[in-house]
Parts: structure tokens; C-alpha cells; sequence
């Protein structure tokens, strides 16, 4: 609401209205950066000497630690991403959050008392930035998992009493809002990891009946390794999930950077889709796939466990069934359609003709010049000698 002078008027009169917003879930925001803008902003209002907050999550994720929601007054927020392993480095472990959140404990450091000491590297950095006042609290859930949240003051004199205590009461709050946040984040993250981003949206859009489902019309690629049985029987169990990992890290980001989707992991190879709306697209998206998997070949023979490990790969395209099949509570979303038992016979053809990426008829009549004929081979399933064609 704005005043007749132009100036924002304060969002909440009373704490009271701020908890009670929070409490109800901070409606109608629904993003998190308008969230603690809703917070922040409400505090300012509220004559706290409150000049940054900063929201820390331990988020489970296949790449990321964590995320840090940065708000400073007059910029607004901002986020940043904690890559795995930056929770041993010296920026964390030597400032307050390992002990905020191993020992759920508040820590306060008034900057501009002579007596504040030195402790942290964080009590440095912000007396140089201009802050007088910091406290770090801990934001526990209901299941007693701890995260945490830092408020700084860059006013003379630092947070008051009547500050702290406005601080205090709204933890909660925060606390509940910050779990539900981190539901719905860990839900999302999980989903696409395990299941792919599109079964991931499927599933929680409350596609999870038996049969519930979508037709896809795609680029199908197949990918599995060579002499995969022969390494298995060589390599330890931990050793082979190290080799598949690194292997996979060399082939699935030129899929995923063509807008291609994983849709599945095999063993030891795995199932991707392009999707495309028209004949346009399946030309694009055809050559797309082909680019993908010379890019990860390349990746491959340019590290050192080129030398030991390599691929093949089939592509067809069509329109396919998509979704929920099993049995009882277990359920697991499968491609269903010929155009994929067409892929996977086409994969098992090409090791017959001495071919490490094949083709249809379909893909290589798109891919003008990009494809050779490699031969003819009988498809199980499939009537007649198929065409096979070499990229």
C-alpha cells in the first residue's frame, strides 16, 4: 500500500499480523524469494534495525549441499548454491553455522563493542562491510533437523532488546516455513533425479495411478557400453557403480544441453528422449541426438577411461505410451510402443554389424548426408529385413 506522499506504507502494523502471516503460510506468495522479501521488508516496517538476512538449507541433491537466500536492504534477495564438498572448507567450518546447527545454539556478536571477539572469520568481514551487529539462530524443524538464519544491523547501536525479541518470536515461523519449503524443494529434486524432470512433473501432478501416463512423440536414443559383462566380471561391485558414474558424467550433459531428457538408467546404459511437435522439429531433433552422442563420444576417448570403456547407440522416433505400470503400491513410469522395442532391437543389431551408432530408416531420412547404409538385419518382433544405417 502506498501513501499519499508516495512512500510504501509498512506491510504489517504489528508483529502479531507478521507471525500470523507467517503462520498461515506467508499466502499468497508462493515464491521464496517473495517470501523473505514478505519478512524482511515486514520487519523493516516494524522499526527493526534489520539490514541483511540470510537463510541457510541443507538441500538433498545429487550436486548441491545446500542454498544460501541472501536479502539486503534496498537490493533485495538473491541466491547462491553450495557445490558438495564446500561444507569442509574453511569458509564454513570457521564461522558460527557448524555450531548453530550440530548444537542448535544462538550466537550473537555485537561488532562494535571493544569486547566482541574475533572468533569467526564472519566477524571480520562484516565490521569492514560497515555492520555493527549479527546474530545467527537455529532454525529447527519438527522432525529436530537443523538449519539456520543470520540478521545483521549496519545501524549505530546494533539490534536493541526490542529487536532481539521481535527476531526470537518470529523463528518459528520461520522454522515452519523454511520445512515446508524444503518438502516441497527435497520432493521436486528427488523426482527429477530418480524419475527424469517430465515423469518427475507427471508424478506431482498427481499422476500416480496405475495407467495414468502420456503419449510422447520423440527422438528415442538407446545408449549401453561394450563388453559390459566381461568388465563386471573384472571390476569390484564399488569400482563398476565409480565406472558407470564417470562414464555417464561424460555422455548424459550433451544429451540434457540439446534438450534431450533421461528418461531412464539400464544397468549399464540408458534410455533418453527429444520430443518434438512436427516434421520441423523431428529433423532438429533428430540431428540433435546424433550431435549428442558424437559429443560424448568425444568426451569419452578425450579422458583416460576412453581407453577402457566405450558405447553404442540407436536412435528412432515416434509416438509412445509413457507411464504408471506395476503392481500394488509399486509403481514405476515405463515406455511402452514399438517405436521403443524398435530402438532396443536396433541396438542389439548393431554390435551384428560391427557398428558403434546406428539409425533408422526413419532418423536418417532427416539427417540428409549425416548417415551411410550399414546393412540389413532382421528386427525381433518386426516383419521383414530392416534397413540399418551408420552415423
Amino acid at each position: 500500500m502506498t501513501g499519499t506522499d508516495g512512500a510504501q506504507e509498512p506491510r504489517f502494523s504489528t508483529v502479531a499480523e507478521l507471525t500470523d502471516w507467517m503462520i498461515d503460510g506467508a499466502r499468497p506468495s508462493a515464491d521464496a524469494r517473495e517470501i523473505v522479501t514478505g519478512i524482511c521488508d515486514g520487519l523493516v516496517g516494524l522499526d527493526v534495525a534489520v539490514d541483511r538476512f540470510m537463510l541457510f538449507i541443507y538441500t538433498l541433491h545429487p550436486n548441491l549441499q545446500g542454498s544460501r537466500f541472501r536479502w539486503i536492504k534496498g537490493e533485495g534477495v538473491d541466491i547462491a548454491h553450495a557445490k558438495m564438498g564446500t561444507f569442509s572448507q574453511e569458509v564454513y567450518t570457521s564461522n558460527p553455522l557448524p555450531r548453530v546447527v550440530e548444537q542448535q545454539e544462538t550466537i550473537r556478536r555485537h561488532l562494535e563493542r571493544e569486547d566482541c571477539p574475533d572468533d569467526y572469520i564472519i566477524v571480520g568481514e562484516l565490521r569492514e562491510q560497515g555492520f555493527t551487529d549479527y546474530i545467527a539462530l537455529p532454525l529447527i524443524f519438527t522432525t529436530g533437523e537443523t538449519h539456520a538464519c543470520t540478521w545483521s544491523s549496519a545501524q549505530e547501536g546494533g539490534f536493541s532488546d526490542r529487536d532481539l525479541d521481535i527476531l526470537k518470536r518470529i523463528n518459528a515461523p520461520l522454522a515452519r516455513l523454511t520445512e515446508t519449503y524444503m518438502v516441497r524443494l527435497n520432493a521436486a529434486v528427488l523426482l527429477s533425479t530418480y524419475v527424469g524432470r517430465n515423469s518427475g512433473t507427471l508424478i506431482r501432478d498427481g499422476k500416480v495411478h496405475r495407467g495414468d501416463g502420456e503419449e510422447i512423440t520423440a527422438v528415442i536414443l538407446f545408449v549401453d557400453l561394450k563388453n559390459f559383462t566381461r568388465l563386471s566380471n573384472e571390476i569390484a561391485g564399488s569400482e563398476l557403480v565409480s565406472l558407470l558414474n564417470d562414464t555417464f558424467d561424460h555422455l548424459v550433459p550433451s544429451v540434457t544441453s540439446r534438450g534431450g531428457e533421461v528418461l531412464k538408467f539400464m544397468g549399464d546404459g540408458f534410455f533418453a528422449i527429444f520430443p518434438y511437435s512436427d516434421e520441423k522439429g523431428l529433423a532438429e531433433m533428430a540431428a540433435a541426438a546424433m550431435d549428442a552422442v558424437d559429443e560424448g563420444a568425444e568426451a569419452l576417448s578425450k579422458d583416460a577411461l576412453g581407453d577402457s570403456v566405450s558405447f553404442r547407440a540407436a536412435l528412432h522416433c515416434g509416438t509412445f505410451h509413457y507411464g504408471n505400470i506395476g503392481g500394488a503400491d509399486r509403481l514405476d513410469f515405463t515406455a511402452i510402443g514399438p517405436p521403443v522395442n524398435y530402438t532396443a532391437r536396433l541396438l542389439s543389431a548393431a554390435t551384428g554389424l560391427g557398428c558403434d551408432k546406428v539409425a533408422s530408416s526413419d532418423i536418417a531420412s532427416r539427417a540428409p548426408g549425416r548417415c551411410d547404409n550399414a546393412g540389413s538385419a532382421e528386427l525381433k518382433g518386426f516383419t521383414g529385413e530392416q534397413t540399418i544405417w551408420r552415423f
